[in-house]
């Protein structure tokens, strides 16, 4: 995306109320002009400038330092596993998780709120208890769940990467038990599949009001992206959580197929006013 339809997607969100921006990608902090999108979104009067990113060039003081300048107010990290070692085989960079255990030094340094995108892939999710606890302890405050998406992958065969859900939350039960304290959300999961007891880990991709902004003046609402979800059962119709569900992701029916999920009935205790 050119710096001149970044300002105009930046314009006209501020115009229809935007307050809050999420720069993502792709890696943000590549873009040389990344400073002056920052600048720019806070001079049109935006208070929130999230940055999500692996946090490799944020190990560098100078890098850390002009991006608190330029107004980033928070920053969260893509981690990818519980050590040097899985982290690392994941993104294919030797040396990524050390130069992002430095970022994330740099960001506390500053003071700014840092949270993790965990991006959970079949290989890896057993680490995601030790994931939340150890980066909790170097001062993340706010936990996302993100279940590997084989969507949007090109000519490429990842099946083997998106996890089960079910395995997921049983991790995420475990982390949730272990550590009562953490804030944690899971992505991408149906509600059925999120145990009573552990509503805190719902999401519901409406309630960011968040638009997403892409190249070629590409624009949607969160809500409306396959990785999202988009897919309902015919089962789900009668779901006491339908109106505050996602739906399936088609690719994570096409791997695993729709064996977990079931709808829930009136008198679930799942079955709260907080979904229906």
């Amino acid at each position: 995306m050119s710096a001149e339809e970044i300002v105009l997607h930046l314009t006209r969100a501020r115009r229809e109320g935007a307050t809050s921006l999420w720069l993502g990608g792709g890696e943000p902090t590549l873009r040389k002009d990344s400073f002056a999108v920052v600048r720019k979104a806070r001079e049109l009067g935006y208070t929130r400038v999230k940055l999500q990113t692996n946090g490799m060039l944020l190990a560098y003081p100078e890098v850390a330092e002009r991006y608190v300048r330029a107004g980033v107010t928070e920053v969260a990290f893509a981690i990818k596993g519980a050590s040097a070692e899985s982290h690392d085989r994941m993104t294919r960079t030797p040396g990524c998780y050390d130069l992002m255990l430095r970022g994330m030094a740099e960001v506390a340094r500053h003071a700014l709120p840092m949270e993790g995108d965990l991006l959970i892939y079949a290989s890896t999710v057993d680490e995601l208890p030790q994931m939340v606890e150890k980066h909790a302890r170097l001062g993340l405050g706010h936990f996302n769940v993100w279940l590997f998406s084989a969507a949007d992958q090109g000519d490429r065969d990842l099946a083997s990467h998106v996890p089960r859900m079910r395995e997921v939350m049983a991790r995420i039960t475990e982390t949730l038990d272990e550590h009562p304290s953490v804030s944690l959300t899971s992505l991408h999961t149906p509600l059925c599949v999120i145990p009573a007891g552990y509503e805190r880990a719902r999401f519901h991709a409406h309630d960011l009001d968040l638009v997403v902004a892409n190249p070629g003046g590409i624009r949607f609402w969160l809500e409306e992206s396959s990785i999202e979800g988009g897919r309902y059962l015919a089962s789900c119709e009668a779901c006491t959580a339908r109106p505050r569900c996602g739906g399936l992701r088609q690719d994570y029916i096409d791997v695993h197929g729709a064996d977990e999920f079931r709808p829930l009935r009136a008198g679930d205790p799942r079955s709260s006013s907080e979904v229906t």
